[in-house]
């Protein structure tokens, strides 16, 4: 892929390098108002302030630095960005990973349930509830990631933050949760000598590691479970600096909580919100926007505002028709349109896999170079300049133009109302991932199976092109 470019401050940020080092900042914005490069570009002066620090009081220990991502596609760019800005040396100990990569490592390689296996047990345990499997798995992930066992049953009169109104979950039917599905579910794994990902929150969550970090960045936190940031929290030096990057409009995972119940406490002083839009042109923005409407968010959540865009570009296309036809209307908007040899182009899917066989088959036929970059731990080097990944794998990344085709009913299943929690989620990941464009999007699909993430669009805001 096409290097990284370098980062340049811009006046909204250079306001906050100023800041107290110390404690905690939480970066609210917009998709492409920079939040993350904020808190990348903050590092330098963070890790200048701790270096002092330790030689005035002579602590023989070096700045110990922890950034983490969501997934490994996003650690692999974020990882380049950070290089760019950090200079090594034996006086900087500098981790970037994903929290369950990170955890794995300081936990000794526990033993990790599969999960599929894991899936199997807990369906098993819970098919009779009278809920589709991918919602009651998704709610287990909910119940268990927000609460430590020990306090798992406050998951039966707590408002489901994070989580859609349909559909409903209500206390009798938490009980049998608790009590037929999770209680048997951790006796399984105890027995077993098996852990799952959310254990490893907890065990960090409940003890310190050897060495803790002066510095911790965290990125995509709306989609880091409430156990996942007690076990971050937990691993702070005294006096240290904790940055976590967020955006609940964007949250894409069953995730939900609120700072006092993972023990911080925000202020006013502890929070900025980035309001100008650098990456997006306001014709995407608006395009994007039009999905969120009606959707309910906390006050994490900032909407895309077309108003703070800082240019302008083509307004967005959707295509209908067949998918072959799609797939040739891309390839010749790539060659007409696009320089491949200086522009990035993502396309993306909600499924990936074997979604993709054919449109990489036709680009292959028509030379155009490609890699694939979903769950990938290092940003490709090569010459590629278009990447394939799922659309929850491009979250938080950055492309100069987005496609996304193939976007039928069958690849985003969900409920049949508005309110139905799986459409609230599918409605936020497009929104999402026309989010990655800076300067053009295409999706499509075909017309008598599409999805309804269309009927959200608004009309006004795209040109629709009949293939």
């Amino acid at each position: 892929m096409r290097q990284l470019p370098k980062v340049t401050p811009t006046a909204e940020q250079l306001k906050i390098f100023g800041r107290n080092p110390q404690g905690l900042l939480i970066i609210r914005g917009a998709a492409g108002s920079g939040k993350t490069t904020t808190a990348i570009l903050k590092l330098k002066s963070l890790i200048e302030s701790f270096k002092s620090r330790k030689e005035r009081q002579d602590i023989q220990e070096p700045v110990r630095i922890l950034a983490l991502t969501f997934n490994r596609t996003l650690r692999g760019y974020i990882n380049d960005l950070i290089l760019d800005q950090v200079e090594q040396g034996p006086d900087i100990d500098l981790t970037v990973s994903t929290f369950s990569r990170w955890a794995t490592e300081v936990l000794n390689w526990p033993k990790i349930i599969g999960d599929h296996d894991r899936g199997d047990f807990l369906w098993q345990k819970g098919f009779r509830l009278g809920l589709a499997r991918s919602f009651f798995l998704d709610e287990i992930d909910y119940a268990t990631g927000r609460f430590l066992p020990d306090d798992i049953n406050q998951y039966l009169d707590c408002r489901r933050d994070g989580r859609g109104t349909s559909p409903p979950v209500v206390k009798q039917l938490r009980e049998k949760l608790i009590n037929d599905v999770i209680i048997p579910y951790n006796s399984m794994k105890a027995e077993k000598g098996l852990s799952d990902w959310n254990d490893l929150a907890i065990q960090l969550s409940l003890n310190k590691i050897q060495h803790s970090f002066d510095v911790i960045i965290a990125d995509e936190v709306q989609d880091f479970s409430a156990n996942q940031i007690r076990a971050i929290n937990n691993q702070l030096s005294e006096v240290h600096s904790l940055t976590f990057v967020t955006d609940t409009a964007q949250r894409i995972y069953a995730r939900g909580f609120s700072w006092q119940e993972v023990g911080l406490m925000v202020r006013p002083e502890n929070i900025i919100r980035l309001s100008v839009n650098y990456r997006n042109t306001l014709e995407i923005a608006k395009f994007a926007l039009a999905l969120l409407k009606g959707i309910p968010f906390d006050t994490d959540a900032t909407m895309p505002n077309f108003n703070r865009c800082v240019r302008r570009g083509p307004i967005p296309t959707v295509l209908k028709g067949r998918f072959k036809s799609q797939v040739t209307y891309v390839i010749n908007y790539i060659n007409e349109n696009i320089d491949i040899e200086t522009e990035s182009v993502a396309v993306l899917h909600p499924l990936g896999g074997g979604w993709f066989n054919f449109t990489k088959n036709e680009f292959k036929n028509a030379n155009l170079k490609y890699i694939d970059i979903t769950r990938e731990s290092e940003w490709p080097s090569g010459d590629e300049n278009i990447a394939f990944s799922t659309m929850s794998s491009s979250k938080g990344l950055e492309f100069d133009h987005v496609v996304i085709i193939g976007l039928n009913s069958e690849v985003t299943r969900h409920g049949d109302t508005d309110d139905d929690d799986k459409l609230l989620l599918l409605r936020r990941l497009l929104a999402m991932s026309i989010g990655r464009a800076k300067k053009s999007v295409v999706i499509g699909c075909k017309p008598q199976d599409s999805s309804k993430l269309f009927d959200y669009l608004d009309p006004a805001t795209y040109q629709e092109v009949m293939i």
